[in-house]
């Protein structure tokens, strides 16, 4: 165990632009304390927040302390079903944004100014400080409890390997908000008139191929084994056609303003979805001597995206994954809970491009040993996003790349759409 100073986040280490507002990294920290309760699981414990309730559906008993009229809610949350929480009135006016978390499993204190940006520290000297001072200006009796709860149960400081993965986690949700005066750049016409005119070309003979397959399988004398061949014709037509669907679903994306709605959203079983699609994934994997592998609880919630447009994006990817491996390589499929959120991870530990892929301008990838095409990161992540999905990509020393996709978790009564269940 080693002995953890507290960190910052200044215009050193992430090259934070002059005069941009750092209000960011508060969010991006936000996010990672999301992922790290989630991680840690703690079965109690307390969340002490000021000006608001920061994480909707915390596993602590939350504490909020106000300042004046304001509400312990975001504007967001006011219409959500949230938990009930302990409000402290009267929050001194030299306060800062600042959670603290307190459980036997891990503490943690995040702070915000606007001078300094975000400082975390999960020293356990540094959190008594910071808690002493705090009591020192509201002395009442509502904090009592959690006096009481540090007597009994104490700060441990906890692992580096915790440490260390909740800064991979800062990092990765640290995004500062891009200028709007100055819009994302947008690949050239021409590719996209390409991109377009390819799928047409190509999604227009399979279309009519799959016809005929339709109507010689209602043949009744149609031998079995005829029937098998087609029906493994058919499925391999199906899945080109999705690929290409994905193809065309870019190209509109791309040609289209950035003001365009997103893809209706669904409720979605993920449980249904995984179970059904697992079997085919594997198999287009394989075609690529690529092995993939899932690993998820026995039941999953329901989510908040368009089952049909998710079925296709996480085809995509499974093929963007397999055609971009090398030969033998794994790929992990990992889904699970975290918070208001499920995290769907695509991990691939022994990582190593194929040293024959081809950039196709810039929205394709070409594997000129089979012809095969297939969209790069780029134009596949405009299409996660249009899911209804966040997507973060990032190096990781032991489990490779990782691909996360976080779902928002459809509640109870919510007026979802179409669904899948």
């Amino acid at each position: 165990m080693v002995r953890l100073r507290s960190a910052s986040y200044t215009r050193d280490t992430l090259h934070d632009p002059p005069r941009v507002d750092r209000f960011w990294q508060w969010q991006a920290g936000v996010m990672a304390l999301r992922e790290l309760l989630s991680y840690c699981a703690p079965s109690a414990g307390v969340l002490v927040s000021f000006p608001s309730l920061i994480i909707e559906h915390p596993p602590l008993k939350p504490y909020v302390l106000t300042q004046g009229r304001s509400l312990p809610y975001l504007p967001g949350q006011a219409n959500q079903a949230l938990p009930p929480v302990t409000v402290i009135p009267g929050a001194q006016g030299w306060l800062n944004p600042f959670c603290l978390a307190l459980s036997a499993e891990v503490s943690v204190l995040l702070v915000y100014s606007p001078e300094q940006g975000l400082r975390f520290s999960f020293a356990p000297e540094e959190i008594h400080g910071f808690w002493q001072q705090l009591r020192q200006h509201h002395p009442t009796a509502v904090l009592e409890p959690i006096d009481q709860w540090l007597q009994q149960v104490g700060i441990l400081a906890p692992s580096y390997r915790l440490v260390s993965q909740f800064s991979q986690w800062l990092l990765d949700f640290s995004q500062p908000l891009p200028n709007p005066a100055v819009p994302p750049p947008r690949p050239p016409a021409a590719d996209i008139n390409i991109l377009q005119a390819l799928a047409h070309e190509v999604r227009t003979p399979l279309t009519t191929i799959n016809t005929f397959i339709q109507l010689l399988q209602r043949q009744q004398d149609l031998p079995q084994r005829t029937y098998q061949y087609l029906q493994k014709i058919g499925q391999e037509i199906h899945e080109q056609m999705t690929r290409f669907d994905l193809l065309t679903q870019a190209a509109e994306m791309l040609s289209s303003p950035p003001t365009k709605a997103p893809m209706a959203v669904g409720h979605t079983c993920l449980d249904t979805l995984l179970k059904t699609n697992l079997s085919r994934w594997q198999k287009q994997a394989a075609r690529r001597q690529v092995t993939l592998t899932l690993e998820c609880p026995a039941h999953l919630p329901a989510v908040l995206s368009n089952p049909e447009s998710l079925d296709q994006v996480l085809t995509g990817l499974v093929e963007y994954y397999s055609q971009t491996l090398a030969a033998e390589s794994t790929l992990q499929l990992v889904v699970q809970p975290a918070g208001h959120q499920v995290k769907l991870e695509l991990r691939s530990p022994q990582y190593k491009h194929r040293r024959d892929l081809a950039s196709l301008g810039q929205l394709l990838l070409w594997h000129p040993a089979t012809g095969q095409l297939s969209l790069n990161f780029q134009a596949a992540k405009l299409l996660i996003e249009a899911v209804g999905a966040k997507v973060t990509q990032r190096r990781d020393r032991h489990a490779g790349e990782i691909l996360t996709l976080y779902l928002p978790i459809a509640r109870e009564g919510a007026d979802t759409g179409d669904s899948n269940d």
